[in-house]
């Protein structure tokens, strides 16, 4: 029988920020828009830190585009760098890591030294042994359905929490066509203890069978909804069931 951590992990899940989108517009209330924008993501921040969380995933689209300012880039690698804990990222389909990617020319000295960014479109494992845990995520390049974001995942391991990153979209077996597609059947196959998705705006709950796997939505006020500001607080406890929460940001 597979033995699990004896070691509660605590995270917390966000995607698509869309930080410096072009559909904010021009002038005063462009501006505005984009502020509230930051504030929320700064709020992802605060809230990951007053819950102590052990870590912080941000699964793709933390840009709307490759075409950020500067200023944009230092503000979001600052306050990656405020979290008090390691954070694993990996880009999405609106900052694919492409030949146009924002994320290829950044040194290594120029990102917080609690990021793990993942850009290696074939995946990399990450292994956090202090909290008995293990991430597994990959680099979207190109978002057509040719690709899979769960394809090539390694073995879960009997001994630690193992945790998973996709920026895709969650659909059935016989619906073709669908760019990044993510299957049932390749979240209950992966026996992963939890799934952290990106790429839909709103929260949502696709777990299959011993796999807990959901949407954690937007932060950010992309539009007028009660569906937007929103992050996933998941609890790893030994013994009892994975538990995922909705949990609203203070911008």
């Amino acid at each position: 029988m597979a033995r699990k951590p004896q070691r509660t992990l605590r995270l917390v899940h966000t995607s698509d920020v869309h930080l410096e989108s072009d559909t904010f517009g021009t002038g005063a209330r462009g501006d505005e828009f984009r502020e509230r924008v930051r504030r929320a993501f700064s709020g992802v921040i605060d809230l990951a830190n007053g819950r102590e969380s052990d870590l912080l995933l941000i699964v793709g689209d933390l840009f709307d585009s490759s075409r950020v300012p500067n200023d944009a880039l230092k503000f979001a690698l600052s306050e990656i760098g405020r979290a008090r804990m390691p954070v694993v990222m990996i880009p999405g389909n609106h900052d694919a890591h492409d030949e146009r990617s924002i994320y290829a020319p950044l040194p290594a000295d120029a990102l917080p030294r609690n990021l793990h960014l993942i850009l290696e479109p074939e995946g990399r494992m990450i292994d956090f042994p202090d909290l008995a845990t293990r991430i597994w995520g990959k680099a979207l390049v190109e978002h057509s359905p040719d690709y899979r974001p769960l394809m090539g995942m390694p073995e879960p391991a009997h001994d630690r929490w193992n945790i998973a990153l996709a920026h895709g979209l969650y659909t059935e077996e016989n619906d073709t066509g669908r760019s990044s597609p993510i299957t049932p059947r390749e979240i209950e196959a992966s026996a992963y203890d939890y799934i952290a998705l990106g790429h839909v705006h709103v929260f949502g709950e696709m777990s299959h069978g011993t796999t807990k796997a959901a949407y954690c939505g937007t932060p950010a006020p992309l539009y007028s909804s009660a569906e937007a500001g929103w992050v996933a607080c998941v609890s790893c406890v030994p013994g009892e069931p994975i538990t995922i929460d909705r949990v609203i940001v203070d911008r």
